[in-house]
């Protein structure tokens, strides 16, 4: 009401102006005057009509006056360091959660390394427009807390790519210095615990074909070196608490050529937290010791997904089923560092990493996810599993057994940080990582 008087008579100033030298002053001093009375008589009248866009009560206006505020104040308030780091996370998470690209340009990275070194973080590059966009490639590097880190190179030959082929070159270099070591074999005691380090270098070639809807079809070729030796100063030294005799492999670096084949049938809604469908896949490959002529073996892994959901798709029943075969050729022996291994944030969840280890393993799981808001699920589950020195042994009988409940944080369909509670008969742990449960990483 105040700023409309002061824009009458704003208006009222200026029509006199605009008269005052055809009329005497002393008239126009009388006729404001006369205005300025009508006016003040006429304000509170004229106030008590509504205005459209104008707020009709006392507390409309002191909302209008709070939300003017704080638009004003909000930029001030908010740093552009925020803003930063806000969109490297969206670099990282929001963009291609499916494809595990994203957008171009710098990119935070969390999680990917081996696991049992600590939670992992660090930054990345992607470009996807080189040589008129016939090349991309992303580079990232990382580390954790326990001194683990890790540099890889991922380059995507996108002028090669069409709708069913695709061909990608892959580089990595990993330091590990903890890995946990029990001993062999399904029996192995949680009292031996010790660890060792390890080192790889690898660096894989893979095409991929896709004749069908949900079949694909592809092969890999490459390099891999590892190295090994003493691992943390916190346990007794390996080479200690088992005869060299017993440990393949360890401190005897060897050169690796490999290649393999692989398929796999994929329904799944989403690959990185599926509600529906369902996976089956396999893979062989064949590891060549090129210079020591003692590690040479064959290796194949089978995995089975289904996701059941209902009660309009806010519940989904998931099971999985994985087996992993490890073959030696001739009088050669499997690698400590290449056996498969059961224990961790992604199999037994209720063991720690690594826990048991031989030539072959065997795995179950199934949980219950529901959901608890658009950024939350939660979920029971329950892992059993086991290794063994024999193939004919690969069945559910003997099984460890884990169970708890866990929580999964959501961006859209993709599962983006997990936090589980498990217990077993060797006691309770929380795994928290930025994968789902239940995803492969050999295709």
């Amino acid at each position: 009401m105040y700023r409309r008087t002061k824009d009458v008579q704003a208006t009222i100033v200026r029509t006199r102006a605009s008269r005052t030298a055809a009329m005497p002053r002393a008239l126009v001093a009388v006729a404001g005057a006369l205005v300025l009375a009508c006016l003040s008589f006429a304000s509170p009248a004229r106030a008590q009509e509504p205005t459209p866009g104008q707020p009709q009560t006392r507390a409309e206006a002191i909302a209008d006056e709070r939300a003017a505020k704080v638009a004003e104040l909000w930029p001030e308030r908010q740093s552009p360091m925020v803003d930063r780091v806000n969109s490297l996370a969206e670099r990282g998470f929001r963009e291609g959660l499916d494809s595990g690209h994203g957008v171009n340009g710098p990119q935070l990275v969390l999680g990917g390394m081996r696991s049992g070194q600590g939670f992992s973080a660090g930054l990345g590059y992607r470009r996807s427009d080189l040589w008129q966009e016939r090349l991309g490639y992303r580079a990232t590097a990382r580390g954790t807390l326990q001194y683990g880190y890790m540099f890889d190179f991922d380059l995507d030959f996108q002028g090669l790519r069409t709708e069913r082929a695709a061909l990608q070159w892959y580089t990595k270099f990993e330091h590990s210095p903890h890995i946990s070591y029990y001993g062999f074999g399904n029996q192995s005691s949680q009292a031996q615990q010790t660890s060792y380090r390890y080192d790889d270098f690898t660096t894989d070639f893979s095409a991929t074909y896709q004749p069908g809807r949900s079949l694909r079809l592809g092969a890999t070729g490459g390099y891999l070196y590892p190295h090994t030796g003493p691992g943390s100063e916190d346990l007794p030294p390996i080479d200690e608490h088992f005869p060299a005799d017993s440990l393949p492999g360890f401190e005897e670096d060897t050169h690796y050529m490999r290649i393999g084949v692989f398929a796999y049938v994929d329904s799944r809604d989403s690959r990185t937290g599926p509600r529906s469908g369902h996976l089956f896949g396999a893979r062989y490959r064949e590891y060549w010791d090129v210079g020591r002529k003692t590690f040479a073996f064959r290796q194949s892994d089978f995995e089975f997904q289904q996701y059941l959901p209902y009660f309009n798709r806010s519940r989904v029943i998931a099971v999985r089923a994985a087996a992993v075969l490890s073959y030696p050729k001739g009088d050669n022996q499997v690698p400590l560092y290449l056996q498969p291994t059961l224990g961790g944030n992604d199999d037994l969840r209720g063991f720690g990493p690594y826990r048991f280890r031989d030539v072959h393993s065997f795995l179950l799981s199934a949980e219950h996810r529901w959901h608890v808001s658009s950024r939350l699920d939660m979920s029971a589950f329950v892992d059993g599993g086991k290794v063994v020195p024999l193939k004919r042994d690969v069945n559910p009988e003997s099984l460890h057994y884990s169970g708890g409940v866990g929580f999964r944080v959501r961006l859209g369909a993709a599962v983006v940080n997990r936090i589980d509670f498990a217990g077993s008969a060797e006691g309770f742990r929380v795994s928290w990582t930025f994968s789902d449960i239940y995803s492969p990483r050999w295709w």
